[in-house]
């Protein structure tokens, strides 16, 4: 398009280079227990010793499986996430039995007066060029009933006038902002725990300070409400809280990044301006030891939450994705985050009532945080423009109103602790509730803008729920020792799945399934984008610490192995996870003894050393890509016929062969109906396309649907599937993406379809050779034609 006026030369700079977007590398998401580092927390770990240097040597059954689950994926080229699962019962250390909240006081001015000294009694639905200004939360340790009665605004409703105190529950509804604690975590005597951040835009600006957090204030004792926070003393932070603007001398986002800084850069686009003076930037910050230096009191910091947005209840942003404008509320829902819900007052939304936003698209009120800074009239002249001031004698007016208000509401420039204490056990190694500890850890990888995972592996954690379960129900306790023998295993002996009645047999498989479920489900509904390795129980192949069940002389592979195997199985449908009949005996350093350990593990790293050699859609299997690296034994060499059997129930089996050694000899998915999905090749092949595609095609979003537009999306994805088909992923591929399947009716949703047809390769898995005698006289060419 012209935009000259008069005779002269335009350049314009057109974009037209958009490639396709492919993965790099295989991520591996391994989970399980450890005596030390940081729980409820992903860790990318580079080497074994790095992972021994977090977590330790393992001293117990569950903790080995952890570790030797990770071990072989150091011997590839992958990329390996790590989360310790707390021990401790219930959810574990770090949670606790009571609920948290954090909630805000307000008070508020007119900046329609000249001289800033018109104060408001009440919030009001419809006023117009109000400053909001937002203090010193108060600490409420609350119980479930209560927890739940505030969600549901049973003991209380939003009221529309201001406090600076919280004597009774009523009262909450004078509250301007309320953080819950949904997820019960706690704050330990060490001080470890969340921490919620909250600062407005005032200062975000470049030429400002980092200075929006200038202490953390936590609490040291339990207590149903209070004010008077414990201010930890920098001497035990391992960061800053605030910097210079001008003393900062690498980019944003390295590890010595100020707490500030983290905090005013928490958008992905400038809310700075005038334009989002009704704009919070809120943080969740996990307070925690070093990871490299567990054993000191210095605390370090991970950002695990962050939200940008509106107290305007109407306020909207475009969607990054499409469709429709997204909500800008700072209000979040029950499903939104694993930690916290943040409620706002509906009278200060103006929820019910009218948007913020005057006809020229600026909000008309304000809204800010108390500091300690309002004691410094100086800091008034910086920012003067953005309370709105524009003379020096407004400018002395909103100085002297600020720090009436900031004396009065207590200042708001901390991290504020949101669970509540409670002195913590870390020593202890009970279980506690796995299937809730292992519910969060996926809650928290769900999002798949943030965690890039490929591989998901079970690392022995659904035998650790079975076997713990299963010593509770018989002993009274609930701890896991893999040296036991478990009798529940007899009841699997059947050969009919339907027969299965024996009750304890019944809920071991149960309890497996369970973890099983999780894995498989987040996989296949949640992420979409994985596939789950499953380990089969130990206690199938090995009972006691070291006898393998087939060594009993009145066992047999059909009886005692095959058929638990197909029973557990049996209960299992899904493509997106596989599962192989074998666990591995390696070295343990700690133990200075062999030991048993989950065969995930070893599967894992065979499927990341095929991406890497090879491609996502070759078979891990075989001898070219099956062989087992690192495992002094196997718990069972099963014959070709034994191999046959397993293969019809979809487990895979992991064989002996005298020359070769042991190999992966399978590989199959879970899924029971007969389609090119129930082979792992074809199930990655697609995981690995689809995204490819998905990366590829968000930057279609919002551009015009026109032949054009649809054309290039072609173009831009056929490189994708040439690829794949000339690395031996597909035999052919059709894209699609015209007026065939974009009718005007698609259009006019505002959709654009593409619809991808593929023919995957299969794997040679049956390969028959056959050997014809003929007579001398035969004619080859006629024989064969």
């Amino acid at each position: 398009m012209r935009t000259i006026e008069s005779p002269g030369v335009q350049i314009n700079e057109i974009d037209l280079s958009l490639r396709a977007t492919t993965p790099v590398g295989t991520n591996v998401l391994v989970t399980g227990f450890a005596q030390k580092g940081p729980s409820d927390e992903i860790i990318q770990v580079t080497t074994l010793s790095e992972f021994q240097q977090i977590y330790g040597i393992p001293q117990t059954p569950a903790e080995r499986y952890f570790y030797h689950t990770a071990a072989p994926l150091f011997n590839t080229a992958g990329k390996i996430f790590t989360y310790r699962l707390p021990y401790g019962a219930s959810s574990g250390n770090g949670f606790g039995a009571a609920y948290g909240a954090l909630v805000y006081p307000a008070s508020a001015v007119s900046i329609r007066s000249e001289n800033f000294n018109t104060p408001l009694s009440t919030y009001s639905q419809q006023s117009s060029g109000v400053l909001y200004v937002i203090g010193k939360p108060t600490h409420f340790e609350l119980s479930r009933d209560q927890y739940n009665d505030i969600l549901q605004q049973k003991t209380f409703s939003w009221k529309n006038e201001f406090t600076s105190t919280f004597a009774t529950s009523a009262d909450l509804g004078k509250a301007a902002i309320i953080i819950l604690n949904k997820s019960q975590t706690t704050i330990d005597n060490l001080y470890q725990g969340y921490y919620v951040g909250v600062v407005d835009n005032s200062n975000l600006s470049p030429a400002t300070n980092f200075d929006g957090i200038l202490n953390v204030s936590s609490v040291s004792q339990s207590a149903n409400q209070t004010t008077n926070y414990t201010l930890i003393p920098n001497t035990r932070l391992g960061f800053v809280l605030s910097a210079q603007s001008d003393a900062n001398t690498i980019s944003f986002g390295q590890n010595n990044d100020s707490i500030s800084e983290v905090m005013e850069n928490l958008s992905k686009f400038d809310v700075s301006t005038s334009d989002y003076d009704d704009t919070l930037s809120l943080g969740l910050f996990k307070l925690r030891q070093s990871v490299f230096a567990p054993d000191t009191i210095t605390l370090d910091y991970v950002l695990s939450e962050q939200y940008v947005a509106s107290l305007d209840y109407y306020r909207q942003v475009n969607s990054q994705n499409g469709g429709a404008p997204l909500s800008f509320f700072l209000e979040t829902s029950e499903d939104q985050s694993p930690n916290i819900t943040v409620l706002v007052n509906e009278n200060l939304s103006h929820k019910n009532g009218s948007t913020w936003l005057g006809l020229d698209g600026l909000p008309t009120n304000k809204v800010r945080m108390t500091s300690s800074k309002f004691a410094n009239s100086s800091y008034f002249t910086v920012v003067s423009s953005r309370f709105g001031c524009t003379s020096a004698s407004q400018v002395s007016a909103m100085s002297a109103t600020m720090f009436a208000y900031s004396s009065a509401l207590g200042n708001a420039d901390s991290l504020f602790a949101v669970g509540s204490f409670q002195d913590s056990n870390p020593k202890t190694s009970e279980l506690g509730a796995i299937p809730s500890k292992i519910d969060r850890l996926l809650d928290v990888v769900s999002n798949v803008e943030l965690f890039n995972i490929d591989l998901v592996v079970d690392g022995g954690m659904s035998t650790i729920n079975a076997v713990s379960e299963y010593l509770e129900t018989s002993k009274g306790t609930k701890y896991f020792d893999d040296n036991i023998n478990v009798a529940a295993i007899s009841g699997l002996y059947v050969s009919d799945p339907t027969k299965v009645t024996d009750l304890s047999a019944v809920k071991f498989r149960d309890n497996w399934k369970t973890i099983f479920d999780r894995f498989a489900n987040f996989a296949q509904f949640a992420r979409q984008d994985c596939f789950f390795i499953a380990d089969a129980p130990r206690h199938i192949f090995v009972q006691g610490a070291n006898f393998k069940v087939l060594e009993d002389s009145n066992a047999n592979f059909s009886q005692n192995m095959f058929n638990p195997l197909r029973n557990i199985v049996s209960v299992c449908n899904t493509s997106y996870a596989t599962i192989y009949a074998n666990w591995a005996k390696v070295y343990d350093t700690a133990l200075d003894d062999q030991t048993w350990v989950p065969f995930s593990g070893t599967a894992a790293s065979n499927m990341v050393n095929t991406d890497t050699n090879f491609q996502p859609w070759f078979a891990p299997a075989g001898f070219t890509r099956g062989l087992v690296a690192g495992a002094n034994d196997i718990a069972i060499y099963p014959t070709q016929k034994q191999r046959d059997q397993l293969y019809r129930v979809c487990v895979n089996p992991v064989a002996f062969f005298p020359n070769e050694g042991f190999v992966i000899y399978g590989q199959k998915t879970l899924q029971k109906k007969p389609s090119a999905f129930d082979r792992i090749n074809v199930r990655r092949l697609f995981l690995n396309l689809e995204k490819s595609v998905r990366d590829t095609v968000k930057f279609f979003v919002f551009e015009p649907n026109t032949l054009l537009t649809r054309t290039r999306v072609i173009n831009t994805l056929t490189p994708i599937f040439e690829n794949a088909k000339n690395t031996e992923g597909v035999y052919d591929y059709l894209l699609v993406c015209d007026e065939r399947n974009n009718t005007p009716t698609v259009i006019d949703n505002n959709e654009l379809v593409v619809d991808i047809y593929l023919k995957p390769v299969r794997a040679a898995e049956f390969i028959l050779v056959n050997f014809y005698a003929t007579r001398t006289d035969t004619n080859f060419q006629e024989l064969v034609g």
